[in-house]
């Protein structure tokens, strides 16, 4: 009589199967839990939300009104000594990635003054034209009075 051992080798479909949709199953998983990077708009209004925020804390703590400069898609903050208004040294910041900044509504300044339309005065009042950031059809409005998102 002969023995026959019979013996399969390898994995079957159904077992390679399930292994592939494991994988996959942890890859997505893994996708779904990385944090997105933030487009350019959000970036943008993100970076002058901060940037209100430390003004109107500086304006507050150093007892001296601050501003803040908007014209041609860029900023610049001001504070004001003996009467004047002086542009802060590298505080400029010109919008990228598309990124357009507009007013809505009157300002207090003339266009052509060197002054800010954003004042934010030593009791934390905030006043000025509301802010708005676009690129493309998507918007983001900064609305005065303005409220620190801390």
């Amino acid at each position: 009589m002969y023995s026959i051992t019979h013996r399969d080798s390898g994995f079957s479909l159904v077992e390679i199967m399930v292994a592939l949709f494991i994988m996959a199953l942890a890859s997505a998983m893994v996708v779904m839990v990385m944090p997105s990077r933030p487009d350019a708009l959000d970036a943008e209004a993100d970076q002058f939300d901060k940037l209100m925020t430390r003004t109107l804390d500086q304006a507050i703590s150093r007892g001296q009104a601050q501003g803040i400069r908007i014209e041609e898609n860029a900023y610049t903050v001001y504070t004001r000594i003996n009467g004047r208004w002086v542009p802060v040294e590298a505080s400029s910041r010109r919008a990228s990635g598309g990124v357009t900044i507009s007013m809505q509504g009157k300002s207090n300044a003339k266009s052509d003054e060197a002054l800010p339309q954003i004042v934010m005065d030593a009791s934390g009042i905030v006043s000025g034209p509301d802010v708005r950031f676009s690129k493309g059809v998507r918007t983001r409005d900064f609305e005065l009075p303005w409220q620190p998102s801390r």
